[in-house]
């Protein structure tokens, strides 16, 4: 059986989705979504959820999970996404996975291994929104003050490991360093092609600050409105997500629209940096450069012309 799948990382706003969308049409194939945000209900224009117009018909699958106040955890994505794309693959469909949630993406690309100590969803999933929220500097100072033997050894780059630290320590009281765990190791389940999307940062940027004024234009202030009026608390991880807590902040009367839409952006913009940072460091991604996000299908072009390679 054809065991292979189709990877489509980089960015926020890079053009992930008009790609992937483009590469399924051709392929005849479906997409799955790997988004750590939009599993949830009710929040789509904070995520830049794809819309019925954008799928052009193709299906996408992992989307619309759950409600804002539900537990999903890497774990569960990596269980449910597996499913899909060994269906897919029963009926001879090459899998297009798109997203730029790094741990879903590499949840289906290596194996991981930490030994025998146990796992808490919860914590994991905590820890990694932290880490998505407020980067890995401000993540690895927790280590290093919990386990600063531990932080000798994990760079802090190596976020997953990190994260595993957190989690070991929160759970049993024991420091990671003092267990004996294995590193990650590289999946043959699936024959994986990693192709990555990268813009001019400038250029990414600006298409940063403009999809932000699209979401307040297209109503982001009363979708997170509706949030809280149904009941869904701010404290939630899926509330305290960018795009949302700011707006929150706003909402509370603790800042203006201006300034809360200002750091929405810069938030996201640092956001998008920390992707670049996660997806460069694997060295098994074939990098596109989008030179015009305009004539984009130029860049399609280029891939169709590696895949072809591949497939």
């Amino acid at each position: 059986m054809n065991n292979k799948i189709i990877v489509i990382v980089g960015p926020t706003a890079v053009g992930k989705t008009h790609v992937s969308v483009e590469l399924a049409k051709k392929l005849n194939t479906e997409i799955i979504s790997a988004d750590s945000m939009q599993i949830y209900k009710g929040m789509d224009i904070g995520t830049a959820k794809v819309s019925n117009k954008e799928t052009q018909g193709i299906i996408h699958h992992m989307i619309d999970l759950i409600n804002p106040d539900e537990n999903f955890s890497v774990s569960d994505f990596k269980n449910d996404a597996e499913n899909i794309i060994n269906n897919m693959l029963l009926n001879n469909n090459i899998p297009v996975i798109v997203g730029g949630s790094g741990l879903y993406i590499n949840s289906l690309i290596y194996d991981l291994d930490f030994g025998n100590a146990k796992s808490n969803s919860q914590l994991r999933d905590y820890y990694t929104y932290y880490y998505e929220e407020h980067g890995e500097d401000t993540l690895y100072e927790k280590l290093k003050k919990i386990d600063p033997e531990s932080a000798e050894k994990i760079h802090k780059k190596n976020v997953k490991r990190v994260i595993r630290a957190l989690e070991v320590h929160d759970i049993t009281g024991k420091k990671f360093s003092e267990l004996n765990t294995d590193i990650r190791k590289q999946s043959n389940k699936y024959e994986c092609i990693l192709i990555g999307l990268s813009l001019d940062r400038k250029i990414l940027y600006d298409r940063i600050n403009q999809r932000v004024d699209k979401m307040i234009e297209d109503g982001l202030i009363d979708e997170v409105k509706t949030l809280i009026d149904k009941g869904y608390d701010k404290n939630l991880v899926s509330m305290q997500a960018i795009g949302y807590k700011e707006i929150i902040e706003y909402l509370e009367g603790n800042t203006t629209l201006e300034d809360a839409v200002n750091i929405l952006k810069r938030n996201t913009r640092r956001f998008a940096k920390r992707q670049y940072t996660w997806f460069f460091k694997d060295n098994n991604v074939k990098w596109f450069q989008v030179e015009d996000v305009n004539e984009i299908d130029l860049t399609l072009e280029k891939i169709y012309e590696y895949l072809k390679t591949k497939i």
